[in-house]
């Protein structure tokens, strides 16, 4: 047992036996939380092939862009700001 843990361990003895079940419940929280970031992580691995995947299937088409004359025109409307409903007056 690694000294963190055996602090833990005493600090946890040392409680009342309510506050021992509020300390399981967060220790339980934690696990989850960690659970849903992993799989949160392994979700954003796969999608990231998925993507390019995707992607080389779209250029892979040759019909990407293909209605855009004039590149740096495109670019720079592109990048104009533009109304937004509701918001803009």
């Amino acid at each position: 047992m690694n000294s963190i843990t055996r602090q833990i361990v005493e600090d946890l003895e040392a409680l009342p036996p309510q506050m021992q079940d509020e300390a399981l419940d967060f220790v339980r929280f934690l696990k989850a939380k960690l659970s849903k970031l992993k799989a949160a992580q392994d979700s954003q691995e796969c999608n990231g092939n998925a993507v390019v995947e995707i992607l080389n299937e779209i250029a892979g088409r040759g019909t990407a862009f293909k209605d855009v004359d004039d590149p740096a025109a495109w670019q720079t409307e592109i990048r104009k700001d533009h109304p937004l409903p509701g918001r803009d007056k």
